[in-house]
Protein backbone atom coordinates (compact mmCIF):
# COMPACT_ATOMS: atom_id res chain seq x y z
CA UNK A 1 0.00 0.00 0.00
CA UNK A 2 1.45 3.50 -0.77
CA UNK A 3 -0.35 6.66 -0.25
CA UNK A 4 -1.38 8.81 -3.08
CA UNK A 5 0.60 11.81 -3.29
CA UNK A 6 -0.76 15.17 -4.42
CA UNK A 7 1.83 15.26 -7.05
CA UNK A 8 0.52 11.54 -8.56
CA UNK A 9 -3.23 12.79 -7.55
CA UNK A 10 -1.91 16.26 -10.22
CA UNK A 11 -0.13 14.26 -12.76
CA UNK A 12 -3.61 11.24 -12.82
CA UNK A 13 -6.25 14.42 -13.04
CA UNK A 14 -3.98 15.77 -15.80
CA UNK A 15 -4.17 12.77 -18.00
CA UNK A 16 -7.78 12.25 -17.59
CA UNK A 17 -8.46 15.92 -18.70
CA UNK A 18 -6.47 15.29 -20.96
CA UNK A 19 -8.04 12.26 -22.73
CA UNK A 20 -11.14 13.72 -22.22
CA UNK A 21 -10.08 16.54 -24.41
CA UNK A 22 -9.94 18.92 -21.44
CA UNK A 23 -7.71 21.55 -20.66
CA UNK A 24 -5.61 20.31 -17.40
CA UNK A 25 -6.16 21.36 -14.14
CA UNK A 26 -3.83 22.31 -11.66
CA UNK A 27 -3.57 21.74 -7.87
CA UNK A 28 -4.03 25.30 -7.03
CA UNK A 29 -7.08 25.65 -9.56
CA UNK A 30 -8.51 22.53 -7.66
CA UNK A 31 -8.12 24.43 -4.20
CA UNK A 32 -10.17 27.48 -5.41
CA UNK A 33 -12.48 25.10 -6.21
CA UNK A 34 -13.01 23.19 -3.23
CA UNK A 35 -13.02 26.53 -1.57
CA UNK A 36 -15.62 27.77 -3.81
CA UNK A 37 -17.65 24.71 -2.91
CA UNK A 38 -17.38 24.49 0.30
CA UNK A 39 -18.69 28.18 0.47
CA UNK A 40 -21.39 27.58 -1.67
CA UNK A 41 -22.14 24.82 1.02
CA UNK A 42 -22.75 27.45 3.50
CA UNK A 43 -19.51 26.18 5.07
CA UNK A 44 -18.65 29.23 6.93
CA UNK A 45 -15.65 31.77 5.67
CA UNK A 46 -13.39 30.72 8.82
CA UNK A 47 -14.06 27.29 8.45
CA UNK A 48 -13.04 27.22 4.83
CA UNK A 49 -9.85 29.34 5.63
CA UNK A 50 -8.81 26.03 8.22
CA UNK A 51 -9.92 23.48 5.51
CA UNK A 52 -8.01 24.81 3.37
CA UNK A 53 -4.66 25.53 5.46
CA UNK A 54 -5.02 29.16 4.31
CA UNK A 55 -1.59 31.03 5.99
CA UNK A 56 -3.17 34.46 5.50
CA UNK A 57 -5.96 35.92 3.68
CA UNK A 58 -4.87 35.61 0.34
CA UNK A 59 -7.65 33.63 -0.86
CA UNK A 60 -9.67 36.62 -0.79
CA UNK A 61 -8.40 37.70 -3.98
CA UNK A 62 -9.86 34.92 -5.63
CA UNK A 63 -13.44 35.47 -3.56
CA UNK A 64 -12.98 38.90 -5.86
CA UNK A 65 -12.56 36.72 -9.23
CA UNK A 66 -15.12 34.35 -8.63
CA UNK A 67 -17.74 36.80 -7.10
CA UNK A 68 -20.29 36.49 -10.37
CA UNK A 69 -20.27 32.79 -9.46
CA UNK A 70 -20.60 33.40 -6.02
CA UNK A 71 -23.33 36.24 -6.39
CA UNK A 72 -26.57 34.13 -6.90
CA UNK A 73 -25.90 32.00 -3.71
CA UNK A 74 -25.10 34.90 -1.70
CA UNK A 75 -28.38 36.69 -2.64
CA UNK A 76 -30.13 34.14 -1.33
CA UNK A 77 -28.60 33.61 1.52
CA UNK A 78 -28.32 36.92 3.48
CA UNK A 79 -26.19 35.89 6.39
CA UNK A 80 -23.25 34.50 3.94
CA UNK A 81 -23.61 37.49 2.09
CA UNK A 82 -22.57 39.55 4.72
CA UNK A 83 -19.75 37.53 5.65
CA UNK A 84 -18.45 37.32 2.18
CA UNK A 85 -18.52 41.31 2.06
CA UNK A 86 -16.91 41.59 5.58
CA UNK A 87 -13.84 39.31 4.35
CA UNK A 88 -13.74 40.81 0.54
CA UNK A 89 -14.75 44.54 1.30
CA UNK A 90 -11.38 46.31 2.99
CA UNK A 91 -11.96 47.85 6.38
CA UNK A 92 -13.23 51.36 6.33
CA UNK A 93 -11.30 53.54 9.04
Amino acid sequence: YHPLTKTKFIAHLMEAAKNAGLEPLQGHTIRIGAMLEYLLKNIPFDVVKTMGCWASNVFQLYLHNHAQILALYLQATPILQDEFLRYTMPHQR
